[in-house]
C-alpha cells in the first residue's frame, strides 16, 4: 500500500538509497520548503539541486536520509533533529491534505468539469476550422490614376491635400519650368562659343579675301596691257579690210586661247619702234581697227611730200606736211618705202596676222569680263569656303531659337484627369522634380476591392463568384465576392512556391473608411 505522503508527489521521482526519494529534473510546480522554520534560500537551492523539490519528500526522512544530507547542506544533523524539519514537513503535508478534502464534490465541482469539458470541445473545434480554413492576407486597394510632371521643373505651389475630393479639370499643382531656363543657359553658351568661332572665321576669309583680289587684279590688269597693246599692232596697209568688222570665236573662260605668234612678233615689233604714232578709232576697239584717212599719204623716210590737188589746195601757199611714221612702216623697214610699189600676194600675210590679233582681243576681254564676275562673287566664295556663311546660319539659328524660349513662359498649371479623393502627394513646395516623376495620386473610392496574392496549393480554396468573408482593422466584418481569378500563376523571385492574383470586390454592405493599402484577411465561408 502506498503512502499517502508518497501518493501527492509528482510522476518523475525515484528512490535513491541514501537521498531516500528525489527527482533527477525539475518537477512542475514545486513546494516552497522555506515554509519550514529554519530553511533559508540556501539550503533551498542545495536541496533542489539534490532532487528535494516538495515537502513530503523531507516528511518520509529518516536518520539514513538525514545522515547523509547533512554535509550536503554543511550543518549537523543534530540542527536538522533539534528544528524538527520531519515534523514541520509532516504537519504541513497534512494541512494541504484537509484544504482538499474539505472541498465540496457534488454540483461546484460537476459545474466546473462541465465547463472545462466545453472549453476543451471550443477549442478543439477552432483548430479543426483553422486548419482547414486558415485565414488569407489580402490588400485593399482602389483603382488609382497617377498624375506625373510633364517636364524637369519646380515644385511652385500645392493646391490640394490628401483626402480633398477633386473633380476633373480642377487644378492640382503649379510648377515652374526649368528645363527653359536649362535650355537658354545651353543656348547662350553655345551662342557665345558660335559667336567667337564666327570671329577666327571672319578674320580668316578676309585674309583670304584679300589674297584672291590680289591675284585676280593682277590677272585683270595683265590682260588690260595685253588688251591696250593688240589694237596698237594692227598693219595700217590693210586699208581694204579697216571697214569690216571681224566676228572671232569666243575661247572658253577657264582656257583662254594662246596668243598668236604674229600677235607676239607685233608686240615685239613695237617695242623696238618707241617714239612713234599710231592712230585708230576706237569705237570698236573688240572687233574691227580703223585708221584716220588722211588726205595725203603716209610719208616714209626718204620720200618728200606729196603736192595737194589744184582744185583743193589754196591758192600759191604751199602747206609743210608733218611727217607721221606708223608702226606698219617701222616694221616694213626701207624695203617698203614705197605702198603702191609693194605687190599684191605680199597682202594676204597682214591680213592673217590682223585675223589673230583680233581673235587674242576678244579672248581676252572675254577672260576680262569672267575675271570680273569672279572678283564680284569671291567674297561669297570665300565666306563659304571658309565655314563663315556656316557659322552665321548657325548664330541666326541660336538667335531664333532663344528668342522663341524667352518668349514661352515657365508656369506649367497640373490639373485633375478625372474625379476621385487624393490618396498621396508626393514633393514638398520648392522641390525640384524630374519629367515623368508620379506627384500625386488620386484615389476612386467608389471601385475599391481586396488583392490576395493566393498560393498556388490553396487555390482550391477560392472559386469564381464565390461569397468571401472580410475582416477590416477593428474586427469589422463585412463580404465580399471573388471576380477575378486567373489562369496563369506567377512566380516568386524569393520563393519557392508560385501565387495567383486574386481580385475581391464588395457585396452587401458598403466597406468601411480606412486607408488604402490596410490588410484585410479574408476567409473562406465554405
Amino acid at each position: 500500500m502506498t503512502s499517502p505522503l508518497i501518493a501527492m508527489l509528482p510522476e518523475g521521482h525515484r528512490m535513491d538509497r541514501q537521498l531516500g526519494i528525489v527527482f533527477d529534473v525539475t518537477p512542475p510546480n514545486p513546494d516552497d520548503l522555506t515554509q519550514i522554520n529554519n530553511i533559508q534560500s540556501r539550503e533551498q537551492l542545495l536541496l533542489n539541486q539534490n532532487g528535494v523539490f516538495f515537502l513530503s519528500q523531507i516528511a518520509l526522512w529518516h536518520s539514513r536520509e538525514m545522515n547523509a544530507f547533512a554535509p550536503i547542506l554543511e550543518i549537523t544533523l543534530a540542527r536538522i533533529i533539534d528544528e524538527n524539519w520531519v515534523a514541520q514537513a509532516r504537519e504541513l503535508c497534512l494541512q494541504r491534505k484537509a484544504v482538499v478534502e474539505s472541498y465540496p464534490s457534488t454540483f461546484f465541482r460537476m459545474l466546473t468539469v462541465v465547463v472545462c469539458a466545453l472549453l476543451a470541445g471550443v477549442l478543439v473545434v477552432w483548430a479543426i476550422g483553422t486548419h482547414y480554413n486558415k485565414p488569407l492576407t489580402g490588400i485593399l486597394s482602389a483603382d488609382i490614376t497617377t498624375v506625373q510632371a510633364p517636364a524637369d521643373a519646380r515644385l511652385a505651389e500645392v493646391h490640394v491635400r490628401p483626402g480633398d475630393e477633386v473633380f476633373t479639370g480642377q487644378p492640382l499643382l503649379q510648377l515652374e519650368n526649368t528645363e527653359i531656363s536649362q535650355k537658354i543657359a545651353g543656348i547662350m553658351q553655345q551662342l557665345q562659343s558660335t559667336e567667337q568661332e564666327l570671329l577666327r572665321l571672319e578674320a580668316q576669309a578676309a585674309i583670304e579675301l584679300e589674297w584672291r583680289r590680289r591675284d585676280v587684279d593682277a590677272d585683270i590688269a595683265r590682260l588690260r596691257f595685253t588688251v591696250a597693246d593688240l589694237p596698237r599692232a594692227v598693219d595700217p596697209r590693210n586699208s581694204a579690210s579697216r571697214g569690216r568688222r571681224i566676228t572671232a570665236t569666243p575661247a572658253s573662260a577657264s582656257h583662254p586661247a594662246p596668243m598668236p605668234a604674229a600677235a607676239v612678233t607685233l608686240l615685239q615689233a613695237r617695242r623696238n619702234t618707241a617714239g612713234q604714232i599710231l592712230f585708230f578709232d576706237g569705237q570698236k576697239p573688240t572687233a574691227a581697227l580703223t585708221e584716220p584717212h588722211h588726205a595725203t599719204p603716209p610719208i616714209t623716210p626718204g620720200t618728200a611730200p606729196a603736192e595737194p590737188a589744184p582744185a583743193a589746195a589754196p591758192p600759191q601757199t604751199p602747206t609743210a606736211q608733218t611727217p607721221v611714221q606708223t608702226v606698219a612702216a617701222a616694221v616694213a623697214g626701207p624695203a617698203a618705202d614705197d605702198l603702191s610699189q609693194a605687190p599684191e600676194p605680199q597682202e594676204a600675210k597682214p591680213a592673217t596676222e590682223n585675223t589673230h590679233t583680233l581673235t587674242a582681243l576678244t579672248e581676252a576681254e572675254a577672260e576680262i569680263t569672267r575675271l570680273q564676275s569672279v572678283r564680284t562673287e569671291l567674297p561669297a566664295r570665300v565666306d563659304a569656303a571658309t565655314g563663315v556663311t556656316a557659322a552665321r546660319a548657325r548664330r541666326d539659328g541660336l538667335l531664333a531659337e532663344l528668342q522663341s524660349l524667352k518668349t514661352t513662359s515657365p508656369d506649367i498649371k497640373v490639373q485633375s484627369p478625372v474625379y476621385g479623393i487624393v490618396g498621396q502627394v508626393r514633393g514638398r513646395q520648392g522641390e525640384q522634380v524630374a519629367a515623368r516623376d508620379i506627384m500625386l495620386k488620386i484615389l476612386h473610392t467608389d471601385r475599391r476591392c481586396v488583392l490576395v496574392q493566393l498560393p498556388t496549393p490553396r487555390v482550391h480554396e477560392l472559386s469564381m463568384g464565390e461569397e468571401v468573408e472580410l475582416k477590416f482593422p477593428g474586427n469589422q466584418t463585412y463580404r465580399g465576392k471573388v471576380v477575378e481569378l486567373p489562369l496563369m500563376a506567377d512566380e516568386q523571385a524569393n520563393r519557392s512556391e508560385t501565387t495567383t492574383m486574386v481580385r475581391i470586390d464588395p457585396v452587401g454592405r458598403l466597406w468601411p473608411a480606412v486607408p488604402i493599402g490596410c490588410q484585410i484577411e479574408v476567409v473562406s465561408i465554405r
